[in-house]
């Protein structure tokens, strides 16, 4: 019996070791990326405007308004670093060797641990360690069972059943127990199905206007080739906007469309910056094509604008639809201004990367350098209004 438990242990210890040698990489370096992108909106929230990690876990228990938008905040920015747990090169040799299904997720654990690392400690310091155990595992549950639900229905079950216990929002040592419980049968489903077809896939097959055809090319493209990159403008619009929300409701000024307008320059901008090179190769893939159908500059211009403009300006109509009630502006007339102010920040980043482009001179410091100019104007003349 010994003999067998020892062989037991050291096979357990080799499936962590391939685990982590495996995806240890790029799942730490996702977790870094998160961190990272959600530093500066973090130090700015919890710094300057006097905001508790106390008082967000207490909205959160009191609100499900407040608790949907932030678990969906959440895991529209940490399932894309999930996701690569089960895709990551070298995933299909893990899976060749079949490894022990107990030590395999654990690992699985451990590393989806370090991407949900900020919630885990947001919940820590506002309800303790058994309000940190909930929100971990049922994040890193509800993430699995997003990868599960886009190849199988029976996903939806289990999406179903996690979306009723956070809305039902137990005790957190209930919650603790109901998230140890569902995290392992997750990470096993969205072990096993990662690699299948998803079960919807987006399909533009009619005819349409050339502009909108050229710019459905470039956001597929972004969706399919630079979702790291989406993840980032995502990051960043999404932090400045939960950033607005709640700097308005701790601190109300007489001017709010001012306040929004400063808090959302450089998360926009950031946005925007995100999607230039990725269109840009989207369009030098298409450039022989485009000319051999003799497609007109300003078509090929128009498309360009549009698809790095679109994620700003969703953010920020969006940012403006959340954040109307907190400001107590109309929500029509914030989504406006705030889109509007997308718009021309957007417009400036895509200038400066077609002009980098166009003399031949792009690169990342020259780039990042003229994207941090634009922000710190855009800042300085709101704050001189």
């Amino acid at each position: 019996m010994n003999g067998e438990a020892s062989r037991a242990g050291v096979n357990a210890g080799r499936v962590l070791r391939a685990v982590f040698v495996v995806l240890g990489r790029p799942a730490l370096l996702h977790a870094i990326a998160l961190g990272v992108a959600l530093g500066i909106p973090a130090a700015i929230l919890f710094g300057s405007n006097g905001l508790r990690a106390v008082d967000v876990v207490r909205l959160v228990h009191h609100s499900l308004i407040a608790r949907s938008l932030l678990w969906t905040a959440w895991l529209a920015l940490s399932v894309p670093a999930l996701r690569v747990l089960f895709d990551a090169p070298g995933t299909r040799i893990l899976r060749a060797l079949q490894p022990s299904r107990y030590a395999l997720i654990g690992g699985l654990f451990l590393l989806g641990s370090a991407i949900e690392l900020p919630w885990a400690i947001l919940f820590a310091q506002g309800g303790g360690a058994a309000s940190a155990w909930a929100a971990l595992t049922l994040t890193i549950a509800f993430g699995s069972a997003c990868i599960v639900a886009a190849r199988r229905r029976s996903g939806f079950v289990l999406l179903a059943l996690l979306s009723a216990l956070i809305a039902v929002d137990p005790p957190a040592r209930l919650a603790a127990i109901c998230g140890t419980a569902l995290v392992p049968v997750a990470l096993s489903a969205a072990w096993r199905t990662a690699l299948e077809q998803p079960g919807f896939r987006l399909r533009l097959l009619r005819r349409s206007s050339p502009v909108l055809a050229l710019y459905s090319a470039h956001v597929l493209r972004l969706w399919r080739a630079a979702r790291a990159r989406l993840f980032v403008a995502l990051t960043a619009g999404l932090g400045g906007g939960i950033g607005l929300i709640f700097s308005l409701e701790n601190d109300p000024t007489e001017r709010p469309l001012q306040r929004a307008l400063s808090a959302l320059a450089l998360p926009l901008t950031l946005a925007a910056a995100a999607c230039v090179a990725p269109v840009i190769e989207s369009e030098a893939r298409l450039r022989v094509l485009l000319r051999s159908c003799r497609v007109p500059r300003s078509v090929v211009m128009a498309a360009f604008l549009l698809a790095i403009a679109s994620p700003s300006s969703a953010l920020a109509a969006g940012t403006g639809v959340a954040a109307s009630s907190a400001a107590r502006v109309s929500p029509l007339l914030l989504s406006l201004t705030l889109l509007a102010w997308a718009l021309a920040l957007s417009l400036a980043v895509a200038l400066w990367g077609r002009l980098l482009e166009a003399r031949a001179r792009r690169s990342a410091g020259a780039f990042a350098a003229g994207v941090t100019l634009i922000a710190a104007l855009a800042l300085c003349s709101v704050q001189s209004w």
